[in-house]
């Protein structure tokens, strides 16, 4: 199979996506009939065109990205009205999608794939299905141990991927654990959260002790 990754984040190399789609496709090369081409859609903003018609070229595309405003980020909407431009093309790819955030609940996720199902069949594409996963930014504060079994599954889904041309639906339900959290996990996360991630960026930055400011109280 021949398949083409956008990797649709801001961040480009340096995101989340790409280290977590990085272990699907790893799974998916391990098929050695398959060949894969990644793009960052970043270096493209200013030649959306020229991306599609790149992206035309393959059997398979899977666009990944993280979840913004509880949609795609902007920079993916505007690629995705450019790519309908060529609905009407009689080869086109099918088109799946990976989206992950940081919020540890994946239900986050569920209002924009259903966007994207749709969008996709405006493309006139054959839908794949999407990978949904929250607790992405975790990945930066967790022990290394709590991730194992998320990069696992991504692999096993690569390769299942590689093999079948279809996306494995248990292998998704499982990756999307948790879809919820209780009232009481979220409390017992928060303070976690905060103390890892947040106050570690203020800390970075020299601003900690200013983290209960009111500047325009």
């Amino acid at each position: 199979m021949q398949l083409i990754f956008l990797n649709a984040s801001p961040r480009g190399k340096n995101s989340n996506t790409d280290i977590m789609m990085g272990h699907f496709l790893k799974g998916f090369l391990e098929n050695e009939e398959n060949s894969l081409e990644t793009f960052y859609l970043v270096k493209y903003r200013k030649n959306l065109e020229e991306l599609a018609r790149e992206v035309l070229k393959s059997e398979a595309l899977i666009i990944g990205f993280p979840l913004y405003a509880d949609s795609v980020p902007g920079s993916l909407k505007e690629f995705l009205e450019v790519f309908a431009r060529f609905k009407e093309e009689e080869t086109k790819p099918a088109v799946g999608y990976f989206s992950q955030c940081g919020f540890p609940e994946t239900h986050h996720l569920r209002f924009v794939e259903r966007y994207l199902e749709k969008m996709t069949g405006k493309l006139n594409c054959t839908y794949l299905g999407s990978i949904m996963k929250g607790g992405g930014e975790g990945q930066h504060i967790q022990p290394a141990p709590f991730m194992e079994k998320t990069f696992y599954l991504l692999h096993k889904s690569g390769k299942d991927f590689g093999t079948t041309g279809t996306l494995n639906f248990d292998i998704l339900q499982k990756l999307a654990r948790p879809e919820t959290l209780s009232h009481d996990q979220i409390k017992g996360i928060i303070p976690y959260v905060n103390e890892k991630l947040w106050d570690k960026w203020l800390e970075e930055n020299g601003a900690l002790d200013k983290s209960f400011d009111a500047p325009y109280k």
